[in-house]
């Protein structure tokens, strides 16, 4: 086969010429391009490192008030828990004077209280009395108050008191304000 080449020889060798001027300056294009993109990331780099650097600092210096403000928690559970303390001491104090109060007043002259005992939200009480009306009355009387619940007579039998013969009982119930 044959070949003709109908283009002059110094064209071809323009084209050439300008092929590889074209190259030449999309690889210049292309580096600089990249160049700028690397320049761009390693500065923004940078900066995230000083903002962690002083985001660190600032953790420091903030460090010290955070203890401080534990401590300030710390103290603050310790007040509460003492006004929760004296808070229960004053409400069991007007429960103790109202109970003492209310018992002086439901008691008959022929009834008498060796002892009151409470604990959390019970009592009991141990006492004699001359006859048993005396103590159904009082047991009757208790139940009326409005802070007594629950009242019951847990036993009643015969004890010997200075030499005479009286009516031990006890009584036994829930109490809350």
């Amino acid at each position: 086969m044959i070949r003709i080449n109908l283009l002059p020889e110094k064209a071809k060798k323009d084209v050439f010429k300008y092929d590889l001027i074209m190259l030449l300056s999309c690889v210049v294009l292309a580096l600089m391009v990249f160049g700028g993109i690397y320049y761009y990331n390693m500065n923004e780099i940078s900066k995230r490192k000083a903002m962690i650097e002083d985001t660190k600092k600032e953790i420091q210096k903030l460090q010290q008030i955070y203890k401080e403000y534990l401590a300030m928690q710390k103290e603050k559970q310790e007040i509460q828990r003492r006004i929760k303390a004296i808070d229960s001491i004053k409400e069991g104090r007007a429960l103790a004077a109202r109970t003492v109060y209310d018992l002086a007043g439901a008691i008959k002259s022929n009834v008498w209280i060796k002892s009151f005992k409470k604990t959390d939200n019970k009592f009991e009480l141990d006492g004699r009395s001359l006859e048993n009306e005396s103590i159904s009355d009082l047991v009757e009387t208790l139940s009326k108050i409005p802070y007594i619940k629950n009242v019951e007579l847990k036993s009643v039998g015969e004890a010997l008191e200075e030499g005479v013969t009286v009516k031990s009982f006890v009584i036994y119930g829930d109490i809350s304000l």
